[in-house]
């Protein structure tokens, strides 16, 4: 007889180390070493966070980021 139990387990940050990988991390993309701004496909201002939601669902962009700018 198999075991069909199946069990669901989460993990936080992508189970990296925080403090050590995301110093790192910014650190590669304020060199060069990790290409992120090409991954962004749509940019929103704070204001139009209805117009990036509405977007998402909608399936019209697959990386839309919103910008808060001061």
């Amino acid at each position: 007889m198999t075991n069909l139990a199946k069990s669901i387990k989460g993990v936080m940050y992508g189970n990296c180390r925080p403090l050590g990988d995301i110093p790192r991390l910014f650190d590669m993309y304020r060199t060069g070493s990790i290409k992120l701004d090409e991954l962004v496909t749509t940019r929103y201002k704070l204001d139009d966070i209805n117009q990036a939601v509405e977007d998402m669902h909608a399936g019209r962009n697959i990386r839309g980021v919103v910008v808060h700018e001061h």
